[in-house]
């Protein structure tokens, strides 16, 4: 057997709020779905739904935009990585998400995301695509 024969077959699309939400519930650790204004990103695999990624205004949007000098709608925030179980890395499946919205949305100039350390996450998954690592947030966002 070749490994091309193991290899996933993978699909980004846009999906509906209720097919985002429903990954969130089930897959994503904090069981919430963010507030406001969503871009929801569907993710199969070998014809599967295992879930979305979503980009949304963020909690820290004023704040972190005006320090970069940007207008609001010129920042999003990655907001959950919602997937159940998969073959392919998630570092891949978000890349592929960020330039969806890149083409979608071309006037951001910044996207962010954070990690939260009391879930045990140190942001691997952004640093295997190359994100700048900017430090930790304060108590203020």
């Amino acid at each position: 057997m070749s490994l091309s024969q193991n290899k996933p077959t993978l699909r980004l699309d846009w999906c509906s709020y209720h097919a985002a939400e429903k990954s969130v519930m089930r897959w994503h650790y904090s069981r919430t779905m963010p507030k406001g204004k969503l871009v929801s990103i569907g993710v199969w695999e070998n014809r599967d739904f295992i879930g979305s990624i979503l980009f949304g205004l963020g909690s820290g949007k004023s704040t972190l935009g005006k320090a970069h000098g940007l207008q609001l709608f010129q920042m999003a925030e990655l907001v959950r990585v919602a997937l159940y179980r998969h073959q392919t890395p998630v570092s891949r499946i978000v890349s592929i998400a960020v330039k969806m919205l890149r083409k979608q949305s071309p006037g951001i100039k910044l996207l962010v995301s954070f990690a939260d350390p009391l879930q045990n996450h140190h942001g691997g998954i952004y640093q295997a695509m190359n994100w700048i690592y900017t430090g930790r947030s304060s108590d203020k966002f």
